[in-house]
């Protein structure tokens, strides 16, 4: 008779968890209407993912999941589960009209759609979740039935590589291009900070590119980008400032290099080109304490150096010449 109730405890907490997971899988699915489509995605943070692919306990620490491109004919009636591998996620995808939703792990989040619209359609996670989180993107295809639909290119992150930071020895530029990599600047500023990034409804299209950087700091030429960079690699956290360089203006050049730095540090909200319309998915973050001040000083540096003075000299000279 003792054993009766340690054995009614352990019927509960085994019944418990199976019911769940009967009504999660099989009960709720079996409610759908018989023509939906009926979709599980799950977000990886770790990965900086989201995957059609299941994702258990075991498989989530090795496996290399393949980011998901949800290919829909159009008109259909879709029904995404969305789930989650390890944090919060939020799903979102603007050009839709859909989120941003939360996403919970141990939970599973319904988002029913008709996707009536032909098209590619970016979708996002907007919840902060990592290292990896600017890459947790990927596609939505609607396409007529019967035409072949798109393949845009999935994208994937490459911080999963590890990669140990450069030596301070290789100087403050070698530093900053790891930083940018690591931080996933690209993601949102472009390969190299080349720019081209679209951000959904955005006050300006494109996020700004970040190769002519050392141009918005108004230094005028290689040259005076060079010394600039030279002086920030001199210039320690606590260390007093070195003597400033030889610089034309360079107090306007140094008063716009610290908006830069807190830029960075602070964060900046993209601004709606539609004030009614859905927020830009894209948001510049607050790095905050995540990166320290001569981290911050090293980005700088790194972007300095990639300005395209031949190309501009070159559209300066085609001005001129074209003055009367």
């Amino acid at each position: 008779m003792e054993k009766l109730p340690t054995f009614a405890v352990l019927a509960s907490v085994t019944a418990v968890p199976v019911l769940m997971a009967w009504y999660g899988l099989e009960h709720r699915p079996s409610t759908y209407p018989a023509e939906a489509c009926v979709l599980d995605l799950t977000g990886i943070a770790r990965r900086g993912v989201w995957t059609l692919e299941e994702v258990y306990n075991l498989n989530y620490w090795w496996k290399a999941f393949e980011p998901a491109t949800i290919q829909l004919p159009l008109h259909a009636q879709v029904v995404l589960r969305l789930h989650s591998a390890d944090v919060l996620h939020q799903f979102y995808v603007p050009a839709l009209g859909i989120g941003p939703v939360d996403v919970e792990p141990g939970h599973v989040t319904e988002v029913s759609f008709q996707a009536d619209q032909e098209g590619v359609f970016q979708y996002y996670c907007t919840s902060l979740c990592g290292e990896c989180h600017f890459y947790m993107t990927g596609w939505i295809v609607v396409t007529p039935r019967g035409e072949v639909p798109v393949r845009p290119q999935p994208m994937v992150c490459p911080l999963c590589i590890p990669e140990a930071p450069p030596p301070a020895e290789q100087g403050v530029v070698a530093q900053g291009e790891y930083l940018y990599r690591h931080k996933a600047c690209g993601a949102c500023h472009g390969l190299e900070g080349r720019g081209g990034v679209a951000n959904y409804n955005y006050i300006n299209g494109d996020i700004i590119d970040h190769v002519h950087l050392a141009t918005r700091l108004f230094l005028r030429d290689e040259a005076s980008a060079d010394a600039l960079v030279r002086w920030i690699g001199r210039h320690g956290e606590t260390t007093p400032a070195e003597a400033e360089p030889e610089i034309m203006g360079f107090g306007i050049v140094q008063a716009r290099m610290e908006a830069a730095m807190r830029l960075i540090r602070e964060g900046k909200n993209a601004a709606k080109a539609d004030l009614q319309g859905p927020e830009p998915p894209l948001q510049m973050p607050a790095w905050k304490n995540r990166l320290s001040e001569s981290e911050v000083r090293a980005i700088v540096a790194y972007l300095i150096t990639l300005n395209p003075w031949d190309e501009e000299e070159e559209q300066e000279h085609a001005s001129l010449s074209h003055k009367p």
